[in-house]
């Protein structure tokens, strides 16, 4: 299986290095298409908006490639093969006057591409960068209701979870709703102060899903990282996932800048770790992923880099996870035991 971090992918384009994507898993910040957007169709620029913001909507951001064959493997594609489309059939402007047209606020810093690749055909490629905090969510109009348009006088968020894109649920839209309702004392109401109930339920989630004595964080300090047990591994994967879903944000600017880089320091320790090979006894307790230890022989730089990486993805986030912590308890944030 190919691991590739997302700025790997985001060179491997640039260089124009299409095989490196082969065997390539989508992800939370990779979708893969084999035909372009039929954007003449009312549910073609519905699609657009809904995985730009998608994705938008995410602390790292994402890639949409359009261009290339995959295969199902279990309950996820692979890229298997690179087909390159017709120049003839996309619009560049007409994608992103559409994208900025239909989700809500505009999304920073965003790159519709065209790339070459032989005899008038070649690979379009969405760039959505990490986008501010205080700027999610992105919302588009709500979902297609039959009538052939999408309905402008509603909203709707959706979320990338996994290799999937889903609508935030309505209970989730009401939190969102809410928490934004209390912060300002109601509508059109200036916010009164920093320390808000919002940011305490909001910390109080961030504990519940990475709780201060957690055994897998734990685990990680003083230890070499050449094996990772499969508990840990599932651990760290599980608060991923809670902390992506969560799109209800820290109002205190100084806890959302904390929060947010704790986010990220965790979305690259799960890309280490994905990265690792399973190894051990099937016994569930026993399950690990390790550097394959042959590799101290046979490529001992590549054995060096991999427990190099890994070793200071897990040191970064257990220092912005301390540090987020602290703040935290600074600000009076912290859920009473």
């Amino acid at each position: 299986m190919v691991t590739k971090s997302i700025e790997g992918v985001r060179q491997a384009l640039r260089d124009r290095k299409f095989d490196e994507l082969l065997g390539l898993r989508e992800c939370d910040w990779l979708d893969v298409k084999s035909g372009p957007y039929q954007l003449t169709q009312p549910l073609g620029a519905e699609e657009l908006a809904k995985d730009v913001a998608a994705f938008a909507n995410t602390v790292r951001g994402g890639l949409l490639l359009i261009g290339f064959k995959t295969v199902a493997d279990h309950d996820s594609e692979i890229i298997s093969d690179l087909r390159p489309i017709p120049r003839s059939l996309v619009d560049l402007d007409r994608h992103r006057k559409l994208i900025h047209e239909r989700i809500t606020p505009t999304v920073r810093d965003l790159h519709v591409e065209w790339i070459d690749y032989e005899g008038q055909k070649g690979v379009l490629c969405i760039n959505i960068p990490a986008q501010p905090a205080g700027s999610r969510p992105f919302a588009v109009p709500g979902p297609n209701s039959g009538r052939g348009r999408s309905n402008e006088s509603s909203v709707a968020v959706p979320l990338r979870v996994d290799d999937g894109t889903h609508w935030l649920p309505k209970g989730e839209l009401q939190r969102l709703l809410a928490a934004g309702w209390s912060a300002r004392g109601g509508p059109g109401v200036a916010p009164v102060t920093q320390n808000q109930a919002s940011d305490r339920n909001k910390a109080a989630r961030l504990i519940e899903a990475i709780p201060v004595d957690a055994q897998w964080i734990k685990a990680q300090k003083n230890v070499s990282m050449h094996r990772v047990s499969a508990w840990v591994s599932e651990a760290a994967f599980t608060a991923q996932r809670r902390l992506t879903d969560d799109i209800v944000h820290f109002l205190d600017p100084d806890v959302a800048a904390a929060h947010e880089a704790l986010t990220a320091a965790l979305h690259a320790l799960c890309e280490e770790l994905a990265g690792m090979f399973p190894a051990g006894p099937s016994h569930h307790s026993d399950r690990y992923a390790e550097i394959p230890p042959e590799w101290k022989m046979t490529d001992p730089a590549r054995y060096r880099k991999a427990l190099d990486d890994l070793t200071s993805a897990s040191d970064n986030f257990l220092d912005k996870f301390q540090q987020c912590v602290n703040l935290l308890n600074k600000k009076g944030l912290l859920p009473s035991s």
